[in-house]
C-alpha cells in the first residue's frame, strides 16, 4: 500500500510539472500584460485589475480593497512616504481547501519604480519585448514575471485535478518598493499565513536572510558671506568634510562587526551610501548650510536604535574635534520606512519545505543565500512572526535599471518550484 501511494504521488508531481511546461506560454503572455500595465509606486491600479481578474477565472475568492491610513495606526514608519493611500488596491485571492487546516501565501508586489530615462532603453520599458530568451521591461525581474509565476503554480494544480485540502493564498501588494505598505496591510487585515513565499528575484537561491536598512537625513549649518571675502564665513560644505570622513570609518567598522557564512561572496552587507547632497543657493556665495540624505545599512539580528546609535555617535565624535561644529552640532534626521533585518535558520521548518520543493522540481538543492536589500520579508517575519522566505526568477543586479530583464526560463523554473511547494502543502 505504501509503495502504490509513493507510486501514486510521484506520477502526480510529474503531471502537475508536465502541466507547468504546457501552461509555459501563456505564464509569459500574462507576465507581459503585467509589465504593459504601467504600475510605479501610487499608481498599481490597472495591474491590479489584471491580477484579481486573473485569479477570480481560476475560482478564487477575492478580497480587493484600497487601504486607508485609518489601517496602520502604531505602524506610522512604514506611511511616511506613501502617497495616495486610499486610492490604490490590494489583492488576495484565497483558494480554499477542503481541510483549511493551514494556509501557504505567495506574495509579490506589483509596484516598480520609474523608468528613468526613456532614450537608455533599447526595448521601451513597458513593451515587454521578448528577446534573445529574456522578457524585457520595467518589473520584468522585479518583480512581475515571479508574480505571475506563483499564479500560474496554483493554475497547475488546478489544471491537474488536484483537490486541495490546505488553504493557498495569493497576495499581490501594493507599495512594497517604498516600505512595505501593501504587505503590512494584508497582515492587518488578518492575512497570518503559516508560511509564505516572496517571489523576489534570487536566481533561484533560496534567500532566507534579509538585512535592514535606515534612511538618514544630515542638515549641516554653516555662514553665509560674499564669496569675494570667504574667511568672513563658514562654508556648510567644508564643515561636511569631517562628517563624511567619520561616516566612511564607520562603514568600515561596520563591515568587520559579523561574519556571516550566507553572506560570504559580498564584499559589504551593510553599505552605507550618500545619495543625495544639497548645499548653497548662490554661485558665489559661501554656503550657509548643506543637507545630505543617505541609506544606512543594518546587520541581520542588530536592532534598528543600535544602529542609529553607533551613526549618532560617529557624527558627535567627528563634531567634537571641531569647534564650529561644537557650537553648531549637526542635525540628524531618520525619516522614511523602517527597514528592519529578518531572518529564519537553515534548519527551520520551512527552509526544509522549500528545499525539498526545490529538489522535486528541479532537482538537487538551491543555494541558501541572504540579500543585503530590505522587502517584505521582515514584515512577516517581525510583525506577523511568521517564517518567510525569498525565491524567484531573475537577477536582482538589473533590478531597477535600464533594460530591466528576466530569462524566461528561469520563470517557468521557479512556477514549477512554486508548484511543488503548494503540492506538498496539500500532503
Amino acid at each position: 500500500m505504501a509503495s502504490a501511494q509513493r507510486n501514486s504521488s510521484v506520477g502526480l508531481r510529474r503531471k502537475v510539472l508536465r502541466t507547468s511546461d504546457r501552461l509555459a506560454p501563456e505564464l509569459l503572455k500574462f507576465a507581459q500584460e503585467l509589465i504593459r500595465a504601467k504600475s510605479v509606486t501610487g499608481e498599481e491600479g490597472e495591474a491590479q485589475g489584471l491580477v484579481r481578474d486573473k485569479l477570480k477565472s481560476l475560482g478564487a475568492s477575492i478580497d480587493y480593497w484600497k487601504p486607508s491610513r485609518e489601517d496602520f495606526r502604531g505602524y506610522e514608519a512604514f506611511m511616511s512616504e506613501e502617497r495616495n493611500v486610499g486610492l490604490r488596491p490590494n489583492v488576495v485571492g484565497r483558494f480554499r481547501g477542503s481541510a483549511s487546516k493551514r494556509v501557504l501565501a505567495f506574495n509579490g508586489h506589483i509596484d516598480v519604480v520609474p523608468e528613468g530615462d526613456l532614450s537608455s532603453w533599447r526595448y521601451p520599458p513597458w513593451e515587454a519585448k521578448v528577446a534573445g530568451g529574456r522578457l524585457f521591461g520595467r518589473g520584468a525581474c522585479d518583480m512581475k514575471a515571479g508574480l505571475a509565476a506563483t499564479i500560474f503554480a496554483v493554475e497547475s494544480l488546478l489544471d491537474s485535478g488536484v483537490a486541495l485540502k490546505n488553504d493557498i493564498l495569493v497576495e499581490s501588494v501594493i507599495g512594497e518598493e517604498s516600505g512595505g505598505l501593501g504587505t503590512l496591510a494584508t497582515i492587518r487585515r488578518g492575512y497570518l499565513p503559516d508560511g509564505t513565499i516572496i517571489a523576489e528575484p534570487t536566481n533561484l537561491e533560496l534567500n532566507i536572510v534579509q538585512a535592514g536598512c535606515l534612511m538618514f537625513r544630515l542638515t549641516i549649518q554653516g555662514k553665509a558671506a560674499h564669496g569675494a571675502s570667504r574667511y568672513m564665513g563658514v562654508s556648510a560644505v567644508e564643515k561636511f568634510q569631517p562628517i563624511l570622513l567619520a561616516l566612511q570609518d564607520l562603514e568600515r567598522q561596520r563591515m568587520t562587526m559579523k561574519r556571516l557564512p550566507l553572506y560570504a561572496g559580498v564584499p559589504n552587507p551593510v553599505t552605507l551610501s550618500i545619495g543625495k547632497v544639497h548645499a548653497g543657493d548662490w554661485d558665489s556665495t559661501v554656503p550657509e548650510s548643506l543637507v545630505a540624505d543617505g541609506r544606512y545599512g543594518v546587520w541581520p539580528g542588530e536592532s534598528l536604535s543600535a544602529a542609529r546609535s553607533m551613526f549618532e555617535a560617529a557624527v558627535a565624535t567627528a563634531s567634537s574635534k571641531d569647534t564650529w561644529l561644537v557650537e553648531h552640532p549637526p542635525q540628524i534626521f531618520w525619516f522614511g520606512p523602517q527597514w528592519e533585518s529578518a531572518e529564519i535558520s537553515s534548519s527551520h521548518w520551512f527552509t526544509r519545505f522549500m528545499q525539498r520543493a526545490f529538489n522535486e522540481a528541479l532537482g538537487g538543492s538551491p543555494n541558501l543565500a541572504g540579500i543585503t536589500g530590505g522587502t517584505d520579508m521582515r514584515l512577516f517575519t517581525n510583525v506577523a512572526k511568521r517564517p518567510a522566505v525569498l525565491f524567484g526568477p531573475g537577477d536582482d543586479s538589473v533590478a531597477h535599471f535600464t533594460d530591466e530583464y528576466v530569462r524566461i526560463r528561469d520563470v517557468v523554473r521557479a512556477c514549477k518550484v512554486y508548484s511543488m511547494a503548494a503540492l506538498a502543502w496539500n500532503e
